[in-house]
């Protein structure tokens, strides 16, 4: 599979937009949209361009992109105590990615303890100042960007304690270094899959709206990602962004349905991530919409079986049991002082065409089946020396 890394790097040229406390606790609320006119078409631009790209979006992979520098003196880390920081447990992401640190830890003999970031700026401080205090091997931050915490987690680094930030595009502002390091993840790819699948089933003749997250700079990124895309592969295609936030979910329905009344004409809604995607339907229910067909990303168990039961259109999903070990094996990698490997995290586009071949199952969620052969829990142990 095609490193992350590469990608990581460009979107680092790109931003520029430095993250802010304010990012969360100003964004409440989310007041219509913000729309986008059609762009012009350019030579690029075509619906069937999509059809390969989709296809391979929706195959299993034939083996997961495990690490092959080896680790030794992993024993050394036994008894110690690592601590997860997701931005909220509201995703359902998280609780898997939760579970497979658990996993992970417990095989080279660590604790995790958890501490819920609560969406707000103030209990993620917390949770940071915490680990800080306990003196903890390594604090995992999930989806937090550095600016949302930088005085906790400068803090954690001075005192030595390894810091390790996923789901975030890395800022340019706090490079890797021998206390710090960044894990790349598919938000990008995810929207664009999303809005690939929504120009081929619309036969380029979608007017989308989506549910953006302001939780951080990321988000934001990732949608402008899509949107670029969306831009040559459907050049007649509009696209309103609506934002939302974790710290509030009661303005989200509200919200929705204001941009799809002031809009009839939109027929696709996009709910960035699946944290979102009830307060997101529940707004496309109050306008008795029905001719609406709605997608979302990052999407878990719950949103699997949406896609089954046909109240979802499609979905994409990060392997976010993977990205267990995965963070866990860059923990221990900058805990020992070893360099850092390149990390990819895969991810797939679900529709009805392939979601029939799928074990809604918690267990086959927490395997990894979902994105290719179950195995990398044992290939990590190898990598570990603890198999």
């Amino acid at each position: 599979m095609r490193s992350a890394r590469p990608a990581s790097r460009r979107r680092v040229r790109a931003w520029t937009a430095a993250a802010s406390v304010t990012l969360l606790a100003g964004s409440l609320a989310a007041c219509g949209g913000e729309a986008e006119a059609p762009a012009s078409a350019g030579a690029d631009g075509s619906v069937s361009a999509v059809g390969d790209k989709l296809a391979t979006a929706m195959k299993q992979l034939d083996a997961y992109p495990v690490p092959t520098e080896k680790l030794d003196d992993v024993d050394s880390v036994a008894g110690k105590t690592i601590f997860y920081v997701p931005i909220t447990k509201q995703a359902p992401q998280f609780t898997t990615t939760e579970k497979t640190l658990a996993a992970a830890a417990e095989a080279v003999g660590l604790r995790l303890q958890v501490c819920d970031g609560k969406g707000t700026p103030t209990d993620i401080g917390g949770c940071i100042g915490q680990a800080t205090d306990a003196k903890a091997a390594a604090i995992i931050a999930d989806a937090i960007p550095y600016a949302l915490a930088a005085n906790g987690l400068d803090t954690a680094q001075k005192a030595g304690i390894p810091v390790v930030i996923s789901n975030q595009v890395p800022d340019p502002s706090h490079p890797a270094s021998k206390t710090l390091t960044w894990v790349p993840v598919p938000g990008s790819e995810q929207q664009i899959r999303l809005f690939d699948w929504i120009v081929s089933d619309s036969q380029g003749k979608a007017n989308i709206l989506i549910n953006q997250s302001s939780d951080g700079p990321s988000p934001a990124r990732y949608v402008a990602d899509g949107k670029a895309a969306l831009q040559k592969s459907c050049p007649g295609c509009k696209l309103t962004t609506n934002k939302v936030t974790s710290s509030n979910f009661a303005l989200i329905p509200s919200s929705t349905s204001a941009v799809l009344l002031k809009d009839p004409t939109i027929n696709y809604v996009d709910s960035q991530f699946e944290q979102y995607l009830q307060p997101t339907q529940g707004g496309v229910q109050q306008t008795s919409r029905t001719d609406v067909k709605v997608v979302t990303g990052s999407a878990s168990l719950g949103g699997m079986k949406a896609l089954k039961s046909g109240s979802l259109s499609a979905v994409t999903a990060q392997a976010a049991a993977f990205q267990g070990w995965v963070d866990t094996d860059a923990a221990l990698r900058l805990i020992l002082g070893r360099p850092m490997p390149e990390y990819a995290i895969p991810t797939r586009l679900f529709t009805k065409d392939n979601i029939g071949d799928v074990q809604l199952t918690e267990e086959a969620e927490l395997s990894g089946e979902w994105f290719g052969p179950a195995t990398f829990t044992d290939d990590f142990k190898k990598l570990w020396g603890v198999a």
